[in-house]
């Protein structure tokens, strides 16, 4: 029974997991054009030169686009080193503004923008899962 679902679980990984990623991706980089305010007010409190709307829906579009190009299956490798790039941005609040993260509490809590932000850990590994994916496919 096992072997069964390891094999299976092989078998659908790869766009399970793609596929998902890029449900995600285009979710979220949809909603900040619904309210562009709680990124905004995220990177008033990190990285204050970009909190404006234009440069959350520049995230938008990039996210969008990149859910849309993981569904086709087109050029996720490279899709993947810009995904790459986007969780690192957001993981990078950690250090340069621990308030946020970490709220009033300090190391090891999490704020509720701390939970939000710690997720991208996953998201990240699953792009490059992505990545990795990509290449040996070829």
């Amino acid at each position: 029974m096992v072997k069964t679902i390891v094999t299976f679980a092989d078998s659908i990984a790869p766009k399970f997991l793609r596929f998902s990623l890029g449900i995600v991706l285009a979710w979220i980089g949809a909603l900040k054009f619904v309210d562009p305010t709680p990124v905004t007010d995220l990177l008033e409190a990190s990285f204050s030169f970009l909190a404006f709307n234009e440069f959350v829906y520049l995230l938008g579009i990039i996210e969008v686009l990149a859910g849309l190009l993981l569904f086709a299956g087109f050029k996720t490798d490279y899709v993947g080193v810009i995904i790459v790039a986007l969780f690192t941005g957001t993981l990078v609040i950690f250090i340069i503004a621990p308030a946020v993260s970490y709220g009033k509490g300090g190391f090891p809590y999490l704020s509720l923008p701390g939970e939000f932000l710690l997720k991208d850990l996953v998201l990240m590994a699953a792009s490059f899962a992505i990545i990795a994916h990509a290449n040996t496919s070829k």
